[in-house]
């Protein structure tokens, strides 16, 4: 079959295509990183902590944030940059990492990035530094401790 005008068909075909592709929105992303990584609990975390398990913890969060306040041990690293300063800490691939972000989309792919480069044992800390105060956890800042107080508790 021959077309007398082949721009036309080229511009159908290019028309169809750039249809079929897709964006895929930020939380189609964290939900298929988050599949293919490994999650820790607040409480299981908070086990590590008690136990004086050696670990790295991680906080991916802006600095000002982290600086507002984080939880007890965590070294701040921007998500960007969590390649580089994780090896600058350790080089060992079966030290056991944990990071968090705000809620888990940032943390999810930092997570995803040191499995890539060849850490073993690294873990995304399930909902966040959110879910890390929401549960009554301390955080630390410049100051020392800040105690979360629930207020639903304080009024019995």
């Amino acid at each position: 079959m021959y077309f007398k005008n082949p721009i036309i068909v080229l511009i159908a075909i290019l028309t169809w295509t750039f249809a079929q592709a897709q964006v895929k929105s930020a939380k189609q992303i964290v939900e298929e990183t988050e599949a293919q990584i490994e999650q820790i609990s607040i409480d299981e975390l908070k086990t590590k902590i008690d136990s004086d398990q050696e670990f790295i913890l991680i906080d991916v969060r802006t600095e000002k944030e982290y600086l507002a306040g984080h939880v007890e041990g965590a070294v701040w690293i921007p998500s960007g940059k969590v390649k580089f300063a994780t090896q600058k800490i350790t080089e060992d691939p079966n030290v056991d990492i944990v990071i968090y972000c705000r809620a888990r989309g940032q943390s999810a792919l930092s997570v995803y990035a040191l499995d890539e480069i060849g850490y073993e044992k690294v873990f995304n800390l399930d909902g966040g530094f959110k879910e890390w105060v929401n549960a009554g956890n301390s955080v630390f800042n410049m100051h020392g401790e800040i105690k979360v107080i629930s207020f639903e508790e304080k009024e019995e």
